[in-house]
């Protein structure tokens, strides 16, 4: 029996792909064949420190979804705040990936001029900052993308008020909670509204446990903290909390899959409850 591999879902246009070619993409069956010749993503996985960038969807075999995520949210972030650097010949631009190797070399993507073509570069390559391609054409290399000027947003103050409404996050998001949960949606709330409390608790008691994400749409550095519904040691779900004047509000819920492909964007979580997505019920696309 042939296995159809299913399309990754539909992405929105991306600013890289308006400024570069990057190269012919690897197929959904290719990547499950191993076939095909390397792709961008596959030679800056090869490059970077070694990271899970798909978890363990296997609808999604070797799709690096998580790292193209990152790679086409980081670019955006750094073509908004200025930071692509041109070299003095015009013929090469540069920017920071915000990745490292193992010995913790930071990562660039170099471009060179792509003319009479749609995108006005063309994806080189990626190097590590002591190439001397870069050092060559790039006196000053470019800097990382930055997402706020307060490293306080990205700490949870549990002295301010939380306040969720608990109602409205069912009704909206009543198919990312666990399917046996979904018939009985005031049991819900009730499970809800406890594990909200219980999620109050542990980020009291360990701060790591709220984990910053950046929201492209609200411009705005948000927090991630686990809802254990029916576990005590087993998240379900991650609350999203942003900041409101001097409360924090639940917006909505991610499965963790999508938490973690929106964390990943600021720094890989080293929490003890967001991981890549580890099942098909948690496809780490970003969510909202």
């Amino acid at each position: 029996m042939t296995q159809v591999v299913q399309s990754a879902p539909r992405r929105q246009p991306s600013a890289l792909f308006d400024y570069a070619y990057v190269g012919k993409l690897r197929t959904s069956q290719e990547r499950q064949d191993g076939s095909g010749d390397p792709d961008y993503l596959d030679k800056i996985a090869d490059l970077a420190a070694s990271e899970d960038w798909d978890g363990m969807d296997s609808r999604y075999p070797d799709e690096k979804r998580i790292l193209r995520n990152y790679v086409e949210h980081t670019f955006a972030r750094i073509k908004q705040q200025d930071k692509i650097t041109v070299s003095e010949d015009a013929d090469y631009s540069a920017f920071n990936v915000g990745l490292a190797t193992t010995r913790q070399e930071s990562i660039y993507g170099l471009f060179r001029r792509n003319t009479g073509e749609r995108q006005p570069w063309r994806l080189q390559s990626w190097l590590v900052e002591s190439d001397r391609l870069l050092l060559d054409k790039f006196p000053a290399l470019p800097d990382f993308a930055t997402y706020t000027e307060n490293p306080a947003d990205y700490i949870f103050d549990w002295r301010r008020e939380l306040k969720v409404n608990i109602r409205h996050i069912v009704e909206d998001n009543l198919t990312r909670f666990p399917k046996e949960l979904q018939d009985a949606p005031y049991t819900l709330e009730l499970l809800l509204n406890g594990a909200v409390e219980v999620a109050k608790k542990r980020v009291r008691h360990n701060y790591k446990t709220a984990v910053p994400f950046w929201y492209p749409q609200h411009q705005q550095v948000q927090l991630l903290l686990p809802l254990a519904l029916r576990e005590p040691t087993k998240v379900d779900l991650a609350l999203v909390v942003s900041r409101r004047g001097e409360h924090y509000r639940g917006d909505t819920v991610l499965t963790t899959g999508m938490a973690y492909n929106n964390a990943r964007l600021l720094a890989r979580p080293d929490g003890d409850w967001l991981h890549p997505a580890t099942s098909p019920d948690e496809n780490p696309t970003t969510g909202e």
